[in-house]
């Protein structure tokens, strides 16, 4: 069965206004203004690629480009918004996580000097390559689809997808959008895989992992989905909390993250507060009421810091930005955070 992720579908997630500092990598105290606009309506973000080296783009992909030749550069930006994308045809069973990272490959032009954009890179200028972090619960196939295609229409292409080192990677020599494919449960580290591009053919699947959740209202240590740990100690009896794996990655995935940052590992967790069994839509919890910790595996030869963000209501474009850091420490494999004390989604990033 053909299957997009649908951005901003019956998300059951976010239901807090509260801020963040930028310039503070615990968690803040200011509170964003109401009127800012939504994660969807932001630019892309782009980094201009004129050296060998790895870069990580908004959140969403690393790409790593080795020139071996002068005269070659690229630009990396998120693909959001991402509705051109989503009316590219996708003709193969799995679910395809947008938005992706959008790469354009230019040569210098030998009569002019100028840069020129090129469909494809010639191995002479040296290797790309495009890496999204890998999930638990799937196996990731990397797709992309050509800005400019030769003929027709432009179309979803799957790409031999290596996985190495908590990444899914794929070679990115040609100029257009990439994207990761949920496509079967997953694969050994290091291994690699090839999807038949015949629709319906092979071995593939749809995969889907049924939301898990812990409804908490005493003092205890929870998992979701073997995704994240919540560490509660309530002070109160009247506290509780709603913690379940991330339903619908697209939301995230269109809330900015700030470039070179790290890589964002989704699903994240959403963690809801309530008080009196109401859902905390204001800044109304204190210290004195509880502690939380969120905890998630730390990545492994990665810097490992979990991010969140907030959001004002259940509506797609509610999601305020941006993903903010939290201070996180690493003990016994594993990274974790104090849970701000407002509902919202945590995810870990790789840097």
């Amino acid at each position: 069965m053909k299957k997009y992720a649908q951005i901003f579908v019956a998300i059951s997630l976010l239901l807090t206004i509260v801020g963040v500092a930028r310039s503070n990598p615990a968690w803040a105290s200011s509170l964003l203004k109401s009127d800012q606009p939504s994660a969807a309506a932001l630019p892309p973000i782009e980094i201009d690629v004129s050296e060998s080296g790895s870069y990580y783009v908004g959140g969403l992909c690393e790409f790593n480009a080795l020139y071996t030749s002068t005269g070659a550069s690229a630009k990396a930006a998120v693909d959001v918004p991402a509705e051109e994308s989503r009316n590219v045809p996708y003709g193969y069973d799995g679910e395809l996580y947008l938005a992706g990272c959008h790469i354009i490959h230019y040569v210098l032009d030998a009569a002019t000097n100028d840069k020129k954009e090129t469909r494809e890179m010639s191995p002479t200028y040296g290797s790309w390559e495009v890496c999204f972090g890998d999930r638990p619960d799937v196996e990731l196939l990397i797709y992309y689809y050509f800005d400019k295609p030769e003929s027709g229409s432009p179309a979803w292409i799957p790409l031999t997808t290596t996985h190495k080192d908590g990444f899914a990677c794929a070679p990115a020599q040609y100029t257009g959008v990439y994207a990761p494919a949920a496509v079967r449960p997953p694969i050994q580290d290091g291994s690699t895989v090839t999807e038949n591009p015949q629709v319906g053919g092979g071995s593939g699947g749809t995969v889907v992992t049924p939301p898990t959740s812990a409804l908490i209202t005493e003092s205890g240590t929870y998992s979701a989905g073997g995704i994240c740990t919540l560490e509660v100690e309530y002070f109160l009896k009247n506290l509780s909390n709603d913690l379940h794996v991330e339903e619908n990655i697209d939301v995230s995935q269109n809330v900015p993250f700030p470039d070179n940052e790290g890589l964002l590992y989704l699903p994240g967790c959403h963690v809801f507060h309530y008080v009196d069994n109401a859902l905390v839509k204001d800044v109304n919890t204190t210290t004195e009421q509880g502690k939380w910790k969120i905890c998630f595996a730390a990545i492994p030869g990665k810097k490992t810091t979990i991010y969140f963000y907030y959001a004002r209501d259940d509506k797609p474009d509610s999601a305020l930005p941006d993903w903010t850091p939290l201070e996180t420490t690493i003990e016994n494999g594993m990274a974790c955070a104090p849970l701000t004390e407002h509902t919202g989604v945590y995810a870990p990033t790789g840097k």
